[in-house]
């Protein structure tokens, strides 16, 4: 493997959150080869078909033929030296465990923040397991969205942990709000102190998370369901 020119296969039935997910990873891995699979079927023909093999697999748990734990087995066979990398939209203690029995290199929340996800990929791609849980942090209120980096770096890690299972984490909500404004990503990003690919990436889990195929009606969404306030 060329450290600086991974090839990278992102297995997710969201083509959106595929984008934003392949876009941060190449903001870190200019060089690096994304191939796509939306579902089981997919992934199971791209790692037969691919040569080279990938480096590493992004598999979403959840998938509309199959299921990345119960499933897992099947593509190592194929991929024997390719570590997987498993994401979630709920990452709990007994699926953490589950990850690990079946040999996966991590397990990552879909809301981590990139920082996160860069920092979980270096060390699935150096043969590092991560398997980590951050603490929820207490249900968070509805929020004005703040101006003027108030969401720069060295509030991240708080800032990205989830609230809850169901609940957004208060960037998300941040994210929301703008959204109902029709701000553009990289307005949003110089507003709240982040890279337009982190907001990219946040906007196209957000949209999937709210089974919705517009900006406006992730906010719309969102309104309905309290997380935002209109």
């Amino acid at each position: 493997m060329n450290p600086s020119a991974p090839c990278f296969l992102l297995v997710d039935d969201h083509a959106l959150f595929r984008t934003g997910l392949g876009m941060m990873l190449a903001e870190h891995w200019p060089e690096a080869v994304m191939r796509h699979a939306g579902d089981w079927a997919q992934a199971l023909s791209s790692a037969r078909a691919l040569r080279p093999a990938p480096d590493l697999v992004l598999l979403d748990i959840q998938l509309p033929d199959g299921h990345g734990l119960d499933n897992l087995a099947q593509l190592q066979a194929l991929l024997p030296d390719c570590p997987v990398l498993l994401m979630s939209a709920q990452v709990d203690a007994e699926r953490l465990a589950q990850a690990q029995q079946r040999g996966a290199a991590g397990l990552m929340a879909k809301v981590a923040s990139a920082r996160e996800i860069v920092t979980a990929v270096r060390a699935a791609l150096s043969g590092t397991p991560t398997f980590a849980m951050a603490s929820p942090l207490p249900r968070p209120e509805p929020i004005r969205v703040p101006r003027g980096g108030a969401f720069a770096d060295e509030s991240l890690d708080a800032l990205s942990g989830e609230g809850s299972a169901n609940e957004p984490t208060p960037r998300q909500r941040a994210i929301l709000s703008y959204l109902g404004r029709g701000t553009p990503n990289k307005a949003i990003a110089r507003q709240m102190g982040l890279s337009e690919n982190e907001v990219r990436s946040e906007v196209s889990f957000l949209t999937e998370r709210l089974n919705a195929t517009s900006r406006q009606q992730a906010y719309a969404e969102a309104v309905a369901r309290g997380w935002v306030a209109p």
